[in-house]
């Protein structure tokens, strides 16, 4: 399943190391293809609630989800360990 570039998705697993949770919104920025043994991968950028960047990382593909209309935007506050 390809996402798009930059566009909203959700995480569907906890990154706890870069201090996100499951169902955190987070904005493709690049696609990077299967190789060996390594899956389909995105580079992922998270943004605060003003728009300002605070994290990229690479999530692999089936740990992210489009959203869809039925979809909710929360608030929390971001906890670094």
């Amino acid at each position: 399943m390809k996402l798009p570039l930059f566009k909203q998705v959700a995480l569907l697993r906890d990154f706890p190391e870069e201090g996100f949770r499951k169902g955190d919104i987070v904005t493709t920025v690049e696609f990077l293809e299967a190789r060996r043994d390594l899956p389909n991968a995105y580079y992922v950028e998270a943004f605060n609630a003003l728009g300002r960047t605070i994290a990229v990382f690479l999530v692999e593909e089936d740990a992210l989800e489009a959203l869809t209309d039925h979809d909710v935007l929360t608030k929390r506050t971001l906890e670094i360990a």
